[in-house]
């Protein structure tokens, strides 16, 4: 299995974008920024090609601030907060609106980049008469109770940052129906109601579900229109559960998602060996992992050890592993410092977790499109490799090529050729590729009768990322100030830029005259011999030919080319042929490579002169240099493709310096901010782990965060710190 990580800038550019191999459920990686990255927020993104069936909301996000230090000064820009930029909407529980009785309603504001803004007001009927007063809890989240009358219309009258006022209109309550209300705030149970107001008496169905799996399931007669069911949380799994009442013939018509707080995880205990340490002196954390009941795990961590103060900024409550496999992954939408929720037990932050799970989680649409059997078109399978695919078409007619012959070269060290035939719909495919960084791709197509007139049509569709609807951005709303703040980068520049570009740094060293000759391409590629007998430029060349062999027929002097054969000769002898200077076997076709990706050819009469024992001629082909260099021909030949194939990413190992000698005189000065990242924490049998570094001359206190997950499942995540000292 493979995902795709990306790093997306403001504007929504992907400005890196790595592929990992996922091996038993993980992977590895990381990102080598560019210097000339410029400082801003941006967002990692990451997702599988099945997610791409579906809404990108269940892609993995984090916005962060990348910031680099040639960068000049950039100031905080104000921006004031506009009453067209608001959205403010209204969700009823189990997404029905039942007139006649209480019911519970929930609502989210947000700005144009989906941001929570805190707001306080009023709502009034048709007649303008108050029937209930609203404000916010956290993050422009908030509900309300009130009995709405049947035929009548309300609007939520609002005041947002202290002076900017809405209005938005709430959904029209319908005269009959069925209520599905749910309190979750005990900490032993959950109290579900089902409300009835019809003259029609329904039997009911009630299902919860965890994960897609069924749980609990009753049978509801509503006796005088209400009836109650109180459901055990200790015998329900923790989490997310999905609450979903069916009518007789299974019909669903209410849902609801609650959060049950009894979930089991494993609060690691993180030990540094001393309290406090000095500058570049050796660290031990030991890292122990035990459940509830005391028993050790083994677990497989991540550990990153950071300065707090070199922070640009740190939020308040960050996403973390909890947080995200417990909200984030299961919820709709942008979900604001998600580790508020999980703060502690209070009643309010109990509310605002339920809070959450009406608007985040409002199930309306869900049970709409099942009825009217609106499901999403599957157009992305799952990829368990990197795969080169597309269809061949005849040149002639544009119909597709079938039982048609399809060769790829691969240009990765050695040349590697493999074939695939084409179905009856000219379709092709390249499966179970597995290799590092960047190749070039070579294709040549040929129909049933081996002629190549024939066009190769690459499908693209999953190596091209998909546009973003989720824009990167760091902004805050005060709830009495109409401003957001846009950047945060201003805040240590100046003392950044001292430690990593001061002259103290570097080492100066007298006068050097360097004498030497401008080298030529040729001269820089690996060459076994010092001139050659003929050279033959092909970039000097106005018209190229499509593949290789065709640009240089008939323009080598005493050099002939059989094409019966497909062997170059040269006085009866048969030339060998080389390329970046490695031999290349008879059975790979060099010469269905485009001319393009060569710079030139050059002849050797005999290869005793090139250091070679050959007395025959040899043919020196060589590609350009670069990336850039590499471009696709303007008229393509028939029957052949070049393409260029990203694979996986090469993980690097953090570097974190030794210094095991007690004395180290002119010693540069270490000014690293992250001390230690290691993503492979194992504990072993006795749930116990011990990573060992060396401090940076960063002194302050240190933060540990540790998380992952245990060998049998449960979620894990520890923090703790140290302090370094002069």
């Amino acid at each position: 299995m493979q995902f795709v990580i990306e790093i997306i800038n403001a504007t929504g550019e992907v400005v890196n974008k790595n592929i990992a191999w996922v091996q038993n459920g993980l992977a590895y990686g990381d990102f080598h920024l560019a210097d000339t990255l410029s400082s801003g927020v941006y967002q990692i993104r990451a997702y599988t090609n099945w997610m791409r069936n579906f809404d990108e909301v269940w892609f993995f996000r984090k916005d962060l601030v990348i910031w680099n230090p040639r960068d000049k000064k950039i100031d905080a820009e104000p921006v004031k907060l506009r009453q067209r930029d608001i959205d403010l909407q209204f969700f009823p529980e189990g997404g029905t609106f039942v007139a006649g009785v209480k019911n519970r309603v929930a609502f989210k504001a947000t700005d144009k980049q989906g941001k929570g803004i805190d707001f306080e007001g009023v709502i009034t009927d048709d007649s303008g008469n108050k029937v209930a007063e609203i404000k916010s809890v956290y993050k422009g989240i908030g509900s309300f109770v009130f009995q709405p009358e049947n035929g009548k219309k309300y609007t939520a009258e609002v005041v947002f940052a202290g002076d900017v006022e809405k209005k938005a209109e709430l959904p029209n309550p319908v005269s009959e129906g069925v209520i599905l209300s749910v309190d979750a705030l005990d900490a032993a149970k959950i109290t579900v109601k089902v409300i009835e107001k019809s003259s029609k008496k329904e039997t009911y169905f009630m299902v919860v579900q965890s994960s897609g799996e069924i749980f609990y399931h009753t049978k509801i007669t509503p006796d005088n229109e209400i009836s109650t069911r109180e459901l055990d949380k200790t015998k329900l799994p923790g989490g997310i559960l999905k609450l979903t009442l069916f009518t007789s013939n299974l019909i669903p018509v209410c849902e609801r998602l609650v959060f049950n707080n009894l979930v089991e995880v494993v609060n690691l205990v993180i030990r540094p060996d001393k309290p406090d340490y000095k500058q570049r002196e050796k660290v031990k954390i030991g890292v122990a992992a035990v459940n509830g009941s005391g028993v050790p795990c083994e677990a497989n961590l991540s550990m990153s050890v950071y300065n707090v103060a070199a922070q640009l900024k740190e939020d308040e409550y960050p996403n973390n592993i909890f947080t995200h496999f417990l909200l984030s992954s299961e919820l709709k939408g942008n979900i604001e410092n998600p580790a508020y929720y999980f703060k502690d037990d209070n009643l309010n932050t109990l509310q605002a977790l339920d809070n959450l799970m009406l608007t985040h989680g409002y199930r309306e649409f869900e049970w709409k499109e099942i009825l009217e059997d609106d499901f999403p078109g599957i157009v992305f399978q799952p990829e368990p490799s990197i795969e080169i695919k597309g269809r061949v078409v005849s040149a002639n007619n544009n119909k597709p090529v079938a039982g048609g012959k399809v060769t790829m070269m691969t240009l990765k060290s050695l040349l590697n050729v493999s074939q695939q035939e084409t179905d009856s719909l000219g379709r092709f495919v390249f499966p179970e590729l597995y290799f590092y960084d960047t190749i070039y791709v070579s294709l040549k197509a040929e129909n049933s009768r081996g002629k190549t007139a024939t066009t190769i049509e690459i499908d693209s569709t999953s190596a091209t990322s998909p546009q973003s609807k989720y824009l990167p951005s760091l902004v805050e709303y005060k709830y009495n100030e109409p401003f957001e703040t846009l950047t945060y980068l201003s805040e240590t520049q100046s003392d950044l830029i001292n430690k990593k570009w001061r002259l103290t740094d570097t080492i100066l060293i007298g006068d050097i005259n360097v004498v030497t000759r401008k080298k030529t391409l040729s001269q820089e590629l690996p060459r076994p011999y010092q001139d050659a007998d003929f050279v033959f430029d092909i970039a000097k060349q106005t018209s190229r030919p499509g593949n290789i062999y065709d640009a240089i027929e008939g323009k080598i002097p005493g050099v002939i080319y059989d094409q019966d054969q497909g062997l170059f000769f040269a006085r009866g002898d048969v030339l060998k042929i080389y390329m970046d200077g490695i031999e290349m076997r008879p059975e790979i076709p060099i010469k269905d490579l485009p001319s393009q990706m060569f710079e030139k050819v050059e002849y050797i009469k005999s290869g005793i002169f090139a250091g070679i024992n050959y007395r025959g001629g040899i043919l020196f082909f060589y590609t350009k240099r670069g990336e850039k260099n590499f471009n696709r021909p303007v008229a393509k030949p028939q029957g052949m493709e070049g393409l260029r194939v990203v694979g996986y990413s090469v993980s690097r190992k953090f570097y974190a310096p030794v210094y095991d000698s007690p004395e180290q005189p002119e010693k540069k000065e270490d000014i690293r901010n992250t001390i230690y990242w290691n993503p492979l924490v194992m504990t072993d049998s006795t749930g116990v782990a011990i990573e060992a570094f060396y401090q940076s001359d960063e002194t302050g206190e240190m933060k540990i965060v540790v998380e992952g997950v245990t060998k049998d499942g449960k979620l894990c995540r520890g923090v703790s710190s140290y302090k370094v000292k002069f």
